[in-house]
């Protein structure tokens, strides 16, 4: 029987059913932790912390309806008690560098093992954060390429690129133009799709 004083409590906060199932059953597996709530937007989220008091809050960057980096800021000012921890599907150093400035005291790939995520809710600290290795996709984009390349993801023609960036049209359609060609894709769209899949951005966010 565990003794609740000694149970380190756990706030899930990730739109992947599947993924926060499996791992609250995970969590509830193991003597010392348990998972007091899932939540599967960063609202949701938010609501829950607010009503549920939790030592720690696992939470995934690409929420369907805010930016994860900012709800682990908002849980940081909601609850300071609180150690949040990001689970992320795409392990970039730029990420990893914001979550940890927003006050994350943790940033791991998904795809690590049970044991390291529970190292990271046992061990990991601000003060200590515990990051995984991340990864830099072989994809070299200027940083006007990027801002063109979220534009895109946002749905924007090049017309709206060019006014939302205050460049001109032709200079916009030369960078979409080096856009696609790095990415090796044929349409924007096919561009946005593979800049997501290879992390470089997050689609639905801000990123």
């Amino acid at each position: 029987m565990r003794t609740a004083s000694l149970v380190t409590s756990v706030l899930l906060i990730d739109d992947h059913r599947v993924f926060t199932d499996s791992l609250a059953l995970s969590l509830d597996l193991e003597p010392d932790v348990r998972c007091v709530a899932t939540a599967r937007t960063g609202s949701d989220g938010l609501a829950r912390a607010a009503a549920v008091e939790a030592d720690v809050a696992l939470v995934d960057l690409q929420l369907p309806d805010t930016d994860g980096i900012d709800v682990v800021r908002q849980l940081r000012a909601l609850r300071p008690a609180t150690k949040v921890i990001v689970l992320t599907a795409h392990p970039r150093a730029d990420l990893a560098d914001r979550a940890v400035a927003a006050g994350a005291a943790g940033f791991l790939s998904k795809d690590t093992g049970l044991r390291r995520i529970l190292t990271a809710i046992r061990t990991a600290s601000v003060d200590r954060p515990l990051v995984d290795p991340v990864h830099q996709p072989d994809v070299a984009l200027t940083h006007r390429e990027f801002d063109v390349l979220r534009q895109l993801a946002q749905g924007h023609d090049a017309a709206r690129c060019a006014t939302a960036l205050g460049l001109s049209l032709h200079t916009t359609r030369d960078h979409i133009k080096a856009v696609l060609g790095k990415l090796d894709a044929h349409t924007q769209l096919e561009a946005v799709v593979t800049a997501g899949r290879l992390g470089l951005i997050t689609l639905g966010s801000r990123y």
